[in-house]
Formats: C-alpha cells, sequence, structure tokens
C-alpha cells in the first residue's frame, strides 16, 4: 500500500466523525473542530520528543514485567496524556457547553489515534491487526477523559479523576498490546472499561455542571 493510500484508510475516521459531529451537533463550530484536530496533530511533536529523550537518557530501566508496566504508564500515560491535556487548554471550555466541549475533544483524540495508525501500518508493527483496531479507539477514550479534566478546571469544578484515569488506561493498555502472546487481547478489556469510566465522568461532570 503506497503512503497517500495509507493516509487515506487511516484518516477516514477522523473525516467521517467530524462530519458526523458538524450535522449532529448543532452548537458545533467548524473552526474549533479544526482547531481541535490540529491540536492532536501538534501533540505528536512534543509527545515523540520527550518520550524520545526519557528512553535516550536511560531513566527507564526495564528488567521486570512490573518495569515494563512502569515505563508504559511513564511514556504513554503520563507523557501523552499530560501533553494532550495542556493542548486541551486552547480549546474554548468556559464559552462551550460541556457536550460541545467533549465533541471536540473526542475529535483531537481521534487525530492522535489516526496518525498513529499510519505510523503503526507504514512501520510494519508486529502486532499491527491489534493496533489498527483498538489505537485509534484508547487515544479517543482517553483524549476525552482528559477534556473532561480540562472542562472542569476552566469551569471552576476541578474534577481529577479523568485524568488520572486517562494515565492510567492508557499506560495500561500499552503494556498488554506490547505482548505478542495472548495476553495482548486483555487491551481490549482496558479499552472497554475506559469507554465505561469516561461515560461515568461525563455524567458525573454533567450533573455537576447542572447544579451550578
Amino acid at each position: 500500500m503506497n503512503i497517500i493510500a495509507s493516509v487515506a484508510v487511516c484518516f477516514i475516521p477522523l473525516i467521517a466523525i467530524f462530519v458526523c459531529f458538524a450535522i449532529i451537533e448543532r452548537k458545533f463550530k467548524i473552526t474549533y473542530g479544526l482547531l481541535a484536530c490540529l491540536l492532536g496533530l501538534l501533540s505528536i511533536i512534543p509527545i515523540a520528543a520527550v518520550q524520545l529523550f526519557i528512553d535516550k537518557s536511560g531513566v527507564m530501566h526495564i528488567t521486570t514485567l512490573l518495569s515494563v508496566l512502569l515505563e508504559a504508564i511513564v511514556l504513554n500515560g503520563i507523557v501523552e496524556e499530560c501533553i494532550k491535556m495542556g493542548l486541551l487548554f486552547f480549546l474554548p471550555a468556559t464559552k462551550t457547553n460541556l457536550k460541545t466541549f467533549f465533541c471536540y475533544c473526542l475529535l483531537c483524540g481521534l487525530a492522535v489515534g489516526c496518525f498513529e495508525t499510519l505510523i503503526y501500518l507504514i512501520s510494519g508493527y508486529e502486532n499491527i491487526s491489534l493496533r489498527m483496531i483498538t489505537a485509534v479507539v484508547i487515544h479517543v477514550t482517553c483524549t476525552g477523559l482528559c477534556g473532561l479534566f480540562v472542562y472542569s478546571v476552566r469551569n471552576k469544578m476541578t474534577h481529577v479523576k479523568p485524568l488520572i484515569c486517562a494515565i492510567l488506561f492508557h499506560g495500561i493498555y500499552n503494556y498488554f498490546a506490547g505482548f505478542s502472546s495472548s495476553i495482548k487481547w486483555f487491551a481490549i478489556a482496558v479499552i472497554f472499561i475506559a469507554i465505561i469510566e469516561c461515560r461515568i465522568c461525563y455524567k458525573t461532570l454533567s450533573d455537576i455542571s447542572t447544579k451550578q
């Protein structure tokens, strides 16, 4: 598959969801939707730089399965989710309702997930079938959780749980997805739990927002 075809295939979900949000969510603004996608793509630069620095520094010594898990939580959980979370502050959380802001955050995560899928496809990653199916979903879900945290902070009702969940879920997902044995399929279970928790956090924040 050539590079143009790879890009087209990997970014179809982003385009499709963007159009759906623009049609279904009446307060959705195209400019902010595009900004969300751009922020997602821009986040890849600092994420790659920080991960490369940590990897080259030799700070993480991988000797046991526990250290592999710790590395996944640091590199994929803390680094990726905190950088994405920081960029989400550029979106208009105070002038946008929770539902619309959440849509923007999902698009941001979708942009990251689609780009990561493209990298996996081009590089011929070992667990490509699992990664192509799940990488987009975990990024969308975790970025949605980060977005809920950002919205809560910007609207003075700080709710830290979504950010913590995003970090842990992403790290644990990468831990399981990195195995070549059947253990890798536990990554699917992590995704389902993350989706459920995302729904719970959204409902909690929606209730708090309504009462204010």
